[in-house]
């Protein structure tokens, strides 16, 4: 007779990021995100439908450094973001990203420069996209230098700036950067620590990174809880990190944290449109049931209490 396929226990899975086998709990197993169609622009926005995973997917949280990762992580498109950006964006041109990603880019930036300053630096943006982020850039700053795809390569240095397509031909450049900004990309990572790793071989001794992470504990999942979370969760998604997973992960990787503040993406308009309707809604064309003055101050103590939809952070090398 042959022998019975033991079925791996979940005490089998390591935490890929402090590597715990035993302290951890499945906090979903049902189906996730895979991508959208029908994606096009219209006046409210831009519009799409998700498509979700044709099975069930487990989703770990680990309770020892509070980090959350599905149980099958995927590399196919941290490896390509054009693949990535057609999947969930429904178009991978720069005429979409700028539409798309240029408003959201810039409320970043604005408060990107209340801790950073960009004069005579040399910028490294990695998933620089369209390059809305090094235009502003450019403007203070020594060099500025892409990184992403090679179908942006083009368009990118036609403004001005230098371009690769890999962190290899980076360090074979032997560039160092003054700063550093990856924005909305460890949580796609396979290996988030391998990254970062590699981050750190072409920064200056005393150059910053600043990433931009979603943030799981944030005000949306506390309100609306599941009806969020299936639309959060994704298969681009290999990590949903917390405060308390990015100070253990930036520890462990020998970084200090200069600044960590909330970052909020949306007006608080759009959390109640959400809570009311129990969907994805749009954050443009709505009633406004919060006026500006009053949004600003929810925003800041959303922010301030960080339970914003993402975390900024703001690490140099130990």
């Amino acid at each position: 007779m042959k022998p019975k396929k033991r079925a791996t226990s979940k005490y089998q899975i390591k935490c890929p990021i402090c590597n715990n086998k035993k302290k951890k709990i499945i906090i979903w197993d049902s189906f996730i995100r895979s991508g959208n169609k029908s994606g096009r622009a219209t006046n409210g926005g831009w519009i799409s439908k998700p498509i979700f995973t044709p099975s069930k997917e487990k989703i770990y949280k680990c309770l020892n450094c509070d980090v959350g990762f599905l149980k099958n992580l995927r590399n196919n498109l941290e490896i390509n973001n054009k693949l990535f950006r057609k999947i969930f964006d429904g178009s991978n041109s720069v005429k979409k990203y700028k539409s798309f990603n240029q408003p959201r880019e810039l409320r970043k930036f604005k408060k990107i420069e209340k801790f950073v300053n960009f004069k005579n630096k040399t910028v490294f943006e990695s998933n620089c996209g369209g390059g809305v982020l090094l235009d502003k850039i450019k403007k203070k700053a020594k060099k500025t230098v892409g990184l992403d795809h090679e179908g942006y390569r083009k368009y990118l240095e036609s403004k001005g700036h230098l371009f690769f397509s890999n962190l290899i031909q980076v360090k074979k450049s032997n560039l160092k950067f003054d700063i550093i900004l990856s924005l909305g990309e460890i949580e796609h990572k396979f290996n988030p620590s391998l990254f970062l790793k590699k981050l750190k071989t072409i920064l200056s001794e005393k150059g910053i990174i600043i990433f931009r992470i979603p943030n799981y504990n944030n005000i949306y999942k506390f309100f609306i809880e599941r009806n969020f979370l299936k639309y959060d969760y994704r298969i681009s998604h290999n990590f949903y990190f917390s405060e308390k997973s990015l100070d253990f992960f930036f520890k462990s990787n020998d970084m200090d944290i200069i600044k960590k503040t909330g970052l909020h993406e949306y007006s608080f308009n759009h959390l109640i449109d959400f809570i009311k309707k129990q969907k994805r809604v749009s954050d443009k064309k709505r009633q406004n049931l919060v006026n500006e003055n009053l949004n600003k101050l929810i925003i800041q103590n959303l922010e301030n209490n960080m339970v914003s939809t993402s975390l900024l952070y703001i690490v140099k090398k130990k």
